[in-house]
């Protein structure tokens, strides 16, 4: 098993598009042990990946105020139960899904960056330009860290 980053965004939306960023430069980087995906959004197809993972890192955007600059590391938890789908899945409900359909979920986290800006562009804004810079360390020992 390998862990697993998954970072999604919408490439289209300014910041919006933060995560799926993030998860490109640490392809890049192609860390050993680790599959990175990049999406524009969760999709109930991220399941089956997602039950073959040691761990699991969701990298999103998080709507903020101007002061909020810091990236947030957390801990993830999945929904009780998988719910009915909607056409937004959430990382905690994609982990419900896969302890439904595969009776795995993995130890989980998140790490949101900052946005800022959501109109219609193909830039980060100056903000979470620089929060990206801030969460990409933190990203790459993620990766580096032992199961």
């Amino acid at each position: 098993m390998t862990a697993l980053v998954i970072g999604f965004g919408n490439l289209l939306r300014s910041d919006d598009g933060a995560g799926h960023r993030l998860a490109l430069a640490l392809a890049r980087r192609s860390p050993e042990g680790v599959t990175v995906l990049a999406r524009p959004q969760l999709t109930p197809e991220l399941a089956a990946p997602l039950a073959r993972a040691s761990r699991v890192l969701f990298v999103d955007a998080v709507w903020a105020s101007p002061s909020n600059t810091t990236p947030q590391l957390t801990p993830l938890q999945p929904l009780a139960a998988a719910a009915p789908f909607s056409h937004g899945l959430t990382p905690a409900r994609l982990l419900a899904l896969s302890a439904a359909l595969y009776g795995h979920v993995p130890p989980a986290w998140q790490l949101l960056i900052p946005a800022h800006e959501g109109q219609l562009g193909d830039q980060l804004s100056a903000a979470t330009a620089a929060a990206c810079r801030t969460a990409l360390p933190l990203l790459q020992r993620w990766s580096r860290a032992d199961a």
